[in-house]
């Protein structure tokens, strides 16, 4: 388990980003939304191998509450009946605690800064793929805070009001700070 396709994703927007004079701005919607998908699959891997025992490339594995034989075990577990997609997201959020000692994943359960920045890219992400009416209300009450509408490539290219970096560099930051504590021996967080 390792963050190096999230961390090669990103590295291909920078080069994207730098390499061209002009940027046609809704691009940054699509790598926004192309890393993010890749760092969902990362912590879905990451917990997925984590309840089988399995290490990270530094070595760290969670000590575990539940041990799980194998994925199919784990599937068992946690898919609901007559469906076969399992949302790793919402088991990780929810009841990751209750299968580690030490959980990595606190740093997006309990850290109440890292839990409102993964639902805000989280809502932004589900409002970039659908644009629905419900994700567009969650994108401006969670996201925008009820200012008013903006396209997310323009919410992006924003400022970060405390930062003084914009939200698109903000939010891809916090998945590399994130992704590297969840594969490194995590501290009590």
């Amino acid at each position: 388990m390792n963050n190096s396709y999230v961390l090669a994703e990103i590295e291909k927007w920078e080069v994207i980003f730098t390499s061209q004079s002009h940027i046609d701005n809704s691009l940054y919607e699509l790598a926004f939304f192309k890393i993010f998908i890749k760092f969902e699959k990362f912590l879905s891997d990451c917990f997925e191998m984590y309840s089988i025992g399995k290490k990270s490339i530094y070595g760290y594995s969670p000590k575990r509450k539940l041990e799980f034989i194998d994925l199919d075990h784990l599937y068992k577990v946690l898919k609901k009946q007559n469906t076969s997609f399992i949302n790793h997201y919402d088991v990780i959020k929810n009841t990751s605690e209750c299968f580690f000692i030490d959980d990595p994943f606190s740093i997006i359960n309990k850290d109440a800064n890292y839990t409102t920045i993964i639902n805000e890219m989280k809502t932004l992400s589900d409002y970039i793929a659908h644009e629905s009416n419900s994700a567009r209300n969650k994108y401006e009450t969670k996201v925008l805070n009820n200012k008013g509408f903006i396209e997310p490539f323009e919410h992006l290219k924003r400022n970060h009001r405390k930062k003084n970096i914009s939200y698109y560099t903000y939010y891809i930051k916090s998945i590399i700070e994130i992704s590297k504590f969840i594969i490194n021996q995590p501290q009590k967080v």
